[in-house]
């Protein structure tokens, strides 16, 4: 994998946009700064979550074709009962 996670975000301008929304004085200013970030955050994020969920779900049926679910688990350092909720998309 040559892109990070810390490659996608910038913490330092989510670091500044924070710091800046609690410097204002005005608490329904303040309030309204902090709604709009967070939708601007989850509508940014929605769709890469979706298809991440898809693609770690796809690689698990892959694992399951030939392995057992406590074979898939250890490998993928997860639960049993969690690498069965991602073979069901969940």
């Amino acid at each position: 994998m040559t892109t990070t996670p810390e490659d996608l975000i910038n913490r330092d301008a989510l670091t500044r946009a924070l710091t800046d929304i609690r410097a204002i004085e005005d608490p329904v200013a303040r309030e309204r700064a902090a709604r709009y970030l967070q939708a601007a955050l989850t509508e940014a994020i929605s769709e890469p979550l979706t298809q991440t969920k898809g693609i770690r779900q796809h690689a698990v049926l892959e694992l399951r074709r030939n392995l057992t679910l406590a074979v898939v688990a250890a490998r993928l350092e997860l639960s049993i009962g969690r690498v069965d909720q991602l073979a069901k998309g969940k």
